[in-house]
């Protein structure tokens, strides 16, 4: 006698085949929200550090880092190479991300700098970058060689905070409009910002946080344009490590009228809290992009604006170390309070 072999008929097949596709229907949009929250807790995790790493520079230094100078001014250092490559004779002249690096274990690259390592605690996973500009180090390209290469970070300071050492007055000191930069670093004028100067107290102030941007940027990062989807061009605000000074959108926001001289008017534009200079009336449109806390999305303007890759909320860390959740929101009334550092303006966050 034969014996008669059982199988799947066609319509048995194709069955198990749908029953199968819609199991991984449901199950994708569980494992990615795993992953983004995965991704979200490695976000907060380094802004926690770069939160301790900023408490442990004003220990050494008395101050918190400011934003540096433009190109580093190597010239005005009087040692070469005057290509503006970091290094830690012109550290004081550098953006606060190098100024940091001792502090989160990075001191081999603080002494040593290259233009080829991506600094882990300054990416977001969320976003999946490579870590360093698309624009490769060109040694032949003299002082403009290196400025739109090497790391990227996903998180910015708080200009309004921390300045640059070339801002239009100093913290708590006297005003100079336009600023003295005629004889170099002596004359530049830093916020030199302590955390007892910060007067609404650290846990109501935005220290650093990260930076919105394009999702088109994710995987063309550093200074430059992009591509948007009409076929435009967009500004990435996605500069390197290497550009330091006033108004630089890759590694600072918040920059305004103290901060960033070409902002600001002795007389005659919009008052902000705590503001010593006014915003001349060019700026009265673009200036409060500062306090706006937006997703990450395609097409973004991100000029100025605080975001992430994240539904809901970003993460931002605050000046006494903690992590907290901005809601986006574009109300200034609760994001100002956070963003400037002695208004005397407060407001409580969820």
């Amino acid at each position: 006698m034969r014996r008669v072999h059982s199988a799947f008929t066609l319509i048995e097949l194709l069955v198990v085949i749908a029953i199968i596709a819609v199991l991984i229907g449901l199950l994708l949009p569980a494992v990615q929200k795993v992953r983004q929250a995965a991704a979200r807790t490695q976000s907060v995790n380094n802004l926690k550090q770069l939160g301790l790493a900023f408490h442990n520079y004003h220990d050494a230094n008395g101050q918190l880092p400011d934003n540096g100078d433009w190109d580093n001014v190597g010239w005005a250092y009087g040692s070469p190479p005057w290509d503006g490559t970091f290094r830690p004779l012109i550290a004081s002249g550098c953006a606060w991300p190098y100024k940091i690096l001792p502090y989160i274990e990075q001191g081999n690259l603080y002494n040593n700098w290259n233009y080829v390592t991506p600094i882990k605690t300054f990416l977001d996973p969320g976003r999946g970058s490579t870590g360093l500009a698309a624009q490769p180090y060109n040694s032949g390209g003299g002082y403009y060689g290196n400025l739109n290469a090497g790391p990227v970070t996903d998180y910015a300071a708080n200009a309004a905070l921390i300045g640059s050492g070339m801002n239009t007055v100093n913290s708590g000191g006297s005003a100079a409009w336009p600023p003295n930069w005629a004889n170099g670093p002596t004359a530049f004028v830093s916020f030199k910002r302590s955390l007892i100067s910060i007067t609404d107290g650290t846990a109501n102030t935005l220290m650093v946080g990260e930076k919105a941007m394009a999702t088109q940027v994710y995987n063309q990062r550093g200074a430059g344009n992009f591509t948007l989807s009409n076929g435009a061009t967009g500004s990435t605000n996605d500069d390197t490590f290497m550009q330091g000074g006033p108004g630089v959108m890759g590694i600072c926001r918040a920059w305004g009228p103290d901060t960033t001289w070409y902002m600001a008017t002795v007389s005659g534009g919009t008052s902000f809290p705590g503001n010593s200079f006014q915003l001349t009336s060019g700026w009265n449109s673009w200036f409060p992009f500062c306090f706006e806390f937006v997703q990450d999305r395609i097409d973004l303007d991100s000029w100025n604006r605080w975001g992430s890759p994240y539904p809901g909320s970003c993460p931002i860390g605050m000046a006494d170390g903690s992590v907290r959740g901005m809601h986006y929101t574009n109300d200034p009334n609760i994001t100002l309070p956070v963003i400037t550092p002695a208004a005397g303006d407060l407001t409580t966050l969820d």
